[in-house]
């Protein structure tokens, strides 16, 4: 009997340690979001697990375990010159609709791509398919035509935007749309913009986003059901964010939240770095915009006004530019790349001034320094608010942008010592978890892959039509049986008065009375008409 039990414990051991073949697809033209594939196949590849990993970016680091491949249409040069600071003054409808054709352009080329081409129909088997998904639905043909489940990883929060996969609840109310500027806590006006996004979103997905990816994936994947369908059987939906920073949601299950999943262990800064920080007595302010938008694009009247304001300051900047910037002042160093990681480790950073993409400003809330967001579209509104309401930030819109704001927003938050405070519990908070977002992530993955798929934790709402989702049809039959109801009840009610009028002998009496104000009702339009009876008349002769 123990020999059995030995045996039976042996073979859990083996299941539950099996190594898988995955296919990570990461095809997005954008160093964060290949940040986060590359914390993902790394900690999948520490435990043992194959990876062949598409991306648009080379691999600096050889991985064990990691077969690493570059999309062979990839164009990363693309969007590192473009000027995104043209797209300011976009409403999040526009924002939305030119995501949607983006999105559209870009599924084609990954799954036309040579290399995307060759995972789809070569001899490779696979046990997993794990795609980022930025409005990229018609790639869920590749993990279908693998025969494989499907797995998916989104580089923001959940949303209403997200919803639909996973057949998670819409609640404008309270769920902000990426693309608009609001938080959790809506006013009035925000909640009426964000409920019109909703709606204006919904019907755009169902009467064309859906309809042109079905289009691209029967082009590529002909055998394919519909997009619906695939979605209906994602396995998971893993995203890059965290309840303490975006507050509380409703998700399904398979709604995985692994955000900071990018944040790794500092390391040593390069020597010349570190000197420049450790002899930083007053602290340091670093200010970056990120890896899309570009320092070297900003207007030079913007440009100066951000020099004229640390010119102002006693702290060291740390500016990461892409080209020398002789005119600047004596506190501001230039650097065309820095390790952001390390540079918001050191104790001496008292500011980080940042462009709010998610991914920087989860490394600085990480870190425990303050966030002052220069804000410029999609989620980067949506973060700097959610920083505000938090207490560790402030948020200063690119469109709103001035010399004056921009002085006072750095003023108040290096003098106001509750931001520095605030986020550094908020820092504790991030950390206080039970296994670290890494390993959550790899956990679900590998729960996926024990069992086969995870078909139990899909919801059965998939099955429902739209009508039936939101009870329409029950609320359309409760008001037909209330309104049947009213009616009986007010004819009933007439009858029995009438009834109780003629036996009680005063129906005569109410009939004669009935004519008679209908008589003078008579008259009285008559005498109303008849100038214009006369007029009408005269008119014609």
């Amino acid at each position: 009997m123990n020999l059995v039990l030995l045996f039976s414990c042996w073979l859990s051991f083996v299941h539950l340690t099996s190594t898988a073949k995955i296919l990570c697809i990461f095809p997005t033209i954008s160093l964060s979001h290949y940040y986060i594939g590359h914390s993902l196949v790394k900690g999948l590849a520490a435990r043992g697990h194959h990876i062949t990993y598409l991306t648009q970016f080379e691999e600096k680091e050889k991985i064990q375990n990691v077969r690493s491949e570059v999309l062979k249409d990839s164009k990363p040069d693309v969007i590192t010159e473009m000027n995104f600071f043209e797209m300011i003054g976009q409403t999040p409808f526009s924002i939305l609709f030119s995501s949607v054709k983006m999105s559209l352009e870009n599924t084609e080329q990954v799954l036309s791509d040579p290399v995307v081409q060759a995972a789809l129909n070569g001899n490779d088997t696979y046990d997993l398919v794990i795609a980022e998904w930025v409005q990229t639905d018609a790639l869920q043909g590749i993990a279908y035509r693998l025969k494989v489940p499907s797995v998916l990883m989104t580089s923001f929060v959940p949303s209403i935007l997200t919803n639909y996969i996973t057949a998670n609840p819409d609640l404008p109310s309270f769920m902000p749309h990426v693309f608009g500027n609001c938080d959790q806590r809506m006013n009035f006006l925000e909640r009426t913009q964000n409920f019109l996004l909703t709606v204006v979103q919904g019907l755009h997905h169902k009467f064309y986003y859906l309809p042109e990816h079905d289009k691209l994936l029967h082009k590529y994947v002909p055998e394919a059901p519909t997009i619906s369908e695939l979605n209906a059987n994602t396995a998971a939906q893993i995203f890059n964010s965290n309840p303490v920073i975006n507050g509380p949601l409703p998700l399904m299950p398979n709604m995985i939240e692994v955000g900071g999943i990018h944040v790794e262990l500092p390391k040593k800064l390069p020597e010349d770095l570190q000197k420049y920080l450790d002899e930083a007595d007053d602290g340091v302010i670093y200010f970056t915009l990120g890896g899309n938008l570009k320092s070297k694009h900003l207007p030079l009247e913007t440009r100066n006004a951000i020099l004229s304001v640390f010119s102002k300051f006693k702290q060291r900047v740390l500016w990461k530019f892409e080209e020398d910037l002789p005119e600047k002042p004596g506190n501001v160093e230039i650097r065309k790349w820095l390790p952001q990681q390390d540079v918001l480790a050191h104790p001496n950073v008292k500011l980080f001034i940042t462009h709010g993409g998610l991914l920087g400003t989860i490394e600085s809330l990480y870190r425990g320094v303050p966030v002052l967001g220069i804000p410029v579209f999609f989620d980067q509104l949506m973060n700097m608010r959610n920083a505000e309401r938090l207490g560790v930030g402030i948020s200063v819109p690119y469109k709103e942008f001035t010399e004056e704001k921009f002085f006072n927003a750095i003023n108040r938050m290096l003098r106001d010592s509750s931001y520095s405070q605030t986020v550094k519990k908020l820092a504790v908070l991030l950390r206080d978890e039970q296994v670290t977002p890494v390993e959550k992530a790899v956990f679900w993955i590998e729960y996926v892959l024990r069992n086969g798929g995870a078909p139990h934790l899909k919801s059965v709402a998939h099955d429902l039509s739209w009508y039936q989702y939101y009870s329409l049809d029950v609320i359309f039959f409760l008001v037909v049986i209330v309104a049947v109801l009213i009616k009986n009840y007010a004819v009933n009610s007439v009858a029995n008065n009438n009834h109780r009028l003629r036996h009680s002998g005063r129906w005569g009496v109410v009939k004669s009375s009935y004519n008679d104000r209908a008589r003078q009702f008579r008259v009285h339009v008559s005498c109303a008409l008849y100038p214009l009876t006369v007029h009408k008349q005269t008119m014609g002769s």
